[in-house]
């Protein structure tokens, strides 16, 4: 999940750094696949987050799961999101 991560400045550099095309499900996704190509990338559980479920009690279980789901697959397979917007739950 990309709340939470690291990643070295030199390796942004490399990859020209976020997609700012990418509104909101996906940019994980995308700058982990980009990484991957010019470093080592590392996945732990270890680098745990407090997060709000604001989005599951607004959109349901079911939805944002199929959701996060499809747009994963969609940055893996075609190199881009599915979803183009979202609804801000704050």
């Amino acid at each position: 999940m990309g709340g939470n991560f690291a990643i070295k400045r030199s390796v942004l550099d490399t990859i020209d750094g976020f997609d700012t095309n990418i509104v909101f499900y996906g940019e994980d996704t995308d700058i982990a696949r980009r990484a991957s190509k010019c470093c080592t990338t590392k996945f732990t559980l270890h680098l745990v987050m407090p997060t709000s479920a604001r989005r599951f009690v607004g959109e349901g279980l079911i939805k944002t799961g199929y959701t996060y789901v499809v747009n994963f697959l969609s940055q893996a397979i075609f190199h881009r999101s599915a979803t183009k917007t979202y609804k801000d739950f704050r």
